[in-house]
């Protein structure tokens, strides 16, 4: 899955969400993003959720700072969000997950129409090339059925 989300040149990968009172972490190839998701994994982590946009997409793709209610985050204060009306998001299960199966989902444009006054700051949505958003998602949604196939024929659980 890693090499399909970078296939395509320009490719701007991140976590979905910063860890908290962290910078958001980007990523720069299969092999880093892999290193990433096999660490979390170490760690105990159950998954890897991914924000995805490609140039072609156009839109506004830059982590935005969330404040926090330090009273129910153990006093931490903030953390970063990637979002954006036709921001790719890949939700990855890891092998010791459990829960959400992994999955691709972005906005469609009559959806991001539908809820853009009530979220201004995430911009027009006109700004999107959503021929370009929907092709992209259909592409990465396809690599994953394929991928859980290959897993679920081979014996393992996706």
């Amino acid at each position: 899955m890693a090499a399909a989300i970078f296939a395509k040149p320009g490719a701007a990968v991140a976590q979905a969400y910063s860890q908290m009172e962290r910078e958001t972490l980007y990523f720069r190839s299969p092999a880093e993003l892999c290193a990433y998701a096999a660490r979390l994994e170490a760690e105990g982590a159950g998954e890897v959720f991914l924000a995805v946009h490609y140039p072609d997409m156009a839109g506004h793709f830059a982590p935005r700072r969330i404040a926090l209610d330090p009273a129910k985050c153990g006093g931490l204060t903030y953390r970063y969000v990637c979002e954006g009306w036709g921001v790719i998001r890949v939700y990855l299960r890891l092998s010791s997950g459990k829960g959400l199966a992994s999955h691709v989902s972005a906005n469609s444009q009559k959806r991001a129409e539908k809820w853009q006054p009530l979220y201004p700051d995430f911009g027009q949505t006109d700004a999107w090339d959503w021929a370009a958003v929907g092709r992209h998602e259909r592409r990465l949604i396809r690599v994953l059925k394929q991928a859980v196939a290959h897993d679920a024929a081979a014996g393992g659980s996706a």
